[in-house]
């Protein structure tokens, strides 16, 4: 007797889901993640759906909790809408949280730089600047490597390594040449003098960088995603498409894939930059340079992006998300379970959508053959 198995396949989806399917389909992957996620915090003997009440009401409905949110918030949409521009050409910039951190330090070199007395409305922009430039900079080879190198994942590698001598240099600035001598032993720079010090609103970290991230996200919109039938209205938003589904197509056509990979990473290292920037001269828990900036934020905004398609709208609308999941993260404490499930959140989530990412592209067929 001939016993018959079930053949699986995957292949390209013909055309593109439409936007109603997507929605569809990214939301129940977040659902699908959150219920993963659920099953811990319920093995834990904390009831999921109590906890996740209690995480969004502080984030989102209480006044405490909403002004965490939203001081969150603007790091992690100029990182996610940042990435989203490399993720659109099919470069996988993974290492933002390195680019953020070459800008915290670019920021603070000008501000220890200037010192005191020095005038606020030369030395923001400056920090701004040098931490777009720096941040854009480290993603360089990211570019050069994705295009020029013979390895397909060499984007991936090289962007995530990056991180690792950004950390390294924070933590010898703040030993070494940059150490505060009244710091009490603790591993930090001098704090920065007043003019270095991003205008947040009175009683909140909420810091004016949030319009930076705003016009931001807006000109990307503007200038690379806007869409008309489906189609790019400007060029570098088409080529940047074009080049993203076929290279090879695309060069053929005459464009550079050079070009266009070195100026997306280049736009999305520098907006982690001035997260970075943001983050250490915006935020009053710092305004100096600190180990404690790095928060993974650059690793967070992945997720981010990808469960906001992509898109500058829904990215905003992710970014959201993801800020209140970690702001909410005093209401994990305060239910007895271990603060690391907010990293659990961010894991399984990430997962979700990038699985998700896998069959927005592909669709399954499956046959019985004897």
């Amino acid at each position: 007797m001939r016993l018959s198995k079930l053949e699986v396949t995957f292949k390209k989806r013909s055309k593109a889901l439409t936007f109603e399917r997507s929605l569809q389909i990214r939301i129940a992957s977040l659902l699908l993640g959150l219920g993963a996620v659920g099953l811990i915090i319920w093995a834990y003997g904390t009831n999921p759906l109590v906890l996740y009440f209690n995480i969004f009401s502080y984030a989102f409905f209480n006044v405490y909790g909403l002004l965490s949110t939203l001081s969150k918030f603007i790091p992690l949409l100029l990182i996610a809408i940042g990435l989203a521009v490399p993720f659109r050409a099919k470069i996988d910039n993974i290492g933002a949280e390195g680019q953020f951190l070459i800008g915290t330090i670019a920021a603070s070199g000008v501000a220890l730089a200037y010192g005191e007395g020095g005038n606020p409305f030369i030395i923001i922009p400056t920090m701004f600047l040098a931490g777009f430039l720096a941040g854009a900079l480290w993603a360089l080879p990211i570019a050069i490597f994705r295009v020029k190198s013979q390895f397909k994942g060499s984007d991936v590698v090289i962007s995530f390594l990056l991180f690792f001598p950004a950390k390294l240099l924070i933590d010898y600035l703040i030993t070494g040449p940059w150490r505060d001598p009244e710091g009490y032993g603790f591993p930090q720079s001098p704090l920065f003098p007043d003019a270095a010090q991003i205008f947040s609103f009175p009683g909140t970290r909420i810091h004016l960088t949030i319009f930076i991230g705003l016009a931001a996200t807006f000109l990307i919109y503007y200038y690379l995603t806007r869409v008309r039938d489906g189609i790019p209205e400007t060029k570098l938003g088409y080529e940047i498409n074009v080049l993203g589904e076929n290279p090879e197509a695309g060069e053929a056509a005459g464009m550079s894939y050079l070009k266009i990979a070195i100026i997306t990473v280049f736009i999305s290292g520098g907006l982690a930059g001035i997260a970075g920037v943001g983050e250490v001269a915006g935020n009053p828990n710092f305004y100096r340079l600190r180990p404690e900036l790095s928060t993974f934020l650059g690793f967070t905004g992945i997720a981010v992006a990808w469960l906001g398609g992509l898109s500058p709208l829904g990215i905003i609308v992710s970014a959201l998300f993801f800020a209140g999941l970690l702001a909410g993260g005093v209401r994990i404490q305060a239910a007895g379970l271990p603060v690391s499930v907010v990293d659990l959140f961010n894991g399984a989530i990430l997962f979700f959508v990038l699985l998700t990412e896998f069959f927005l592209r592909n669709e399954i067929e499956w046959r019985i053959v004897s």
